[in-house]
Order: structure tokens, then C-alpha cells, then sequence
């Protein structure tokens, strides 16, 4: 989506924009190797397919997670989460 219209020096360094094209799954897990906190860009039907991949993840912590309409209505609703990697694996509550 806006990887096409930015260029790696432009980019802000933490931020992942997701596209339909998957690549953000390998850049986030690259950065989850090295990075404490990712956060993650997702507009139209993208963001249902990055919330159901860290939703199955239980390595990965969502720390945050906002949405909004964008100001070009048409391109819908965005979703900005912010992700850490899980350090220990929590016990399921009985």
C-alpha cells in the first residue's frame, strides 16, 4: 500500500506498514528479533488478516491497538497496533 510511495529513508524506522503482498510477516520477524516494541500499519482488508496472524502468535503481546477513519473516507477504517514479544509464555486460567 504505502510502501510504494515511500522510500526506506523516509519511512519511520519502527513503524511496519502491512500490505497484501505478506511482507510485513518477515519484516516482523526479523524486528522481533532485535526491536522491544513493533508497531504495525494496516488499512482495509489487510487489518483483518494482521489481527488474526497476532492473535494466533502466543509469542506475541498486542500493547496496544487503536483504529480510525481515514480522512480519504473511501480507504475505510485504519488499525495501528503496537506489539512486543512475549518473554514467557503465560499459564491458561482454569
Amino acid at each position: 500500500m504505502c510502501e510504494t510511495l515511500m522510500s526506506d529513508r523516509e519511512r519511520p524506522k519502527g513503524i511496519i506498514f502491512c500490505g497484501r503482498d505478506g511482507k510485513w510477516k518477515e519484516q516482523l520477524e526479523k524486528r522481533l528479533q532485535t526491536d522491544d516494541r513493533i508497531v504495525l500499519l494496516a488499512l482495509g482488508d489487510v487489518k483483518y488478516e494482521v489481527l488474526s496472524y497476532l492473535n494466533k502468535r502466543k509469542d506475541i503481546e498486542i500493547v496496544k491497538l487503536e483504529t480510525r477513519f481515514m480522512k480519504k473516507r473511501e480507504k475505510g477504517t485504519g488499525v495501528k497496533v503496537a506489539v512486543r514479544r512475549r518473554m514467557q509464555a503465560e499459564p491458561l486460567q482454569k
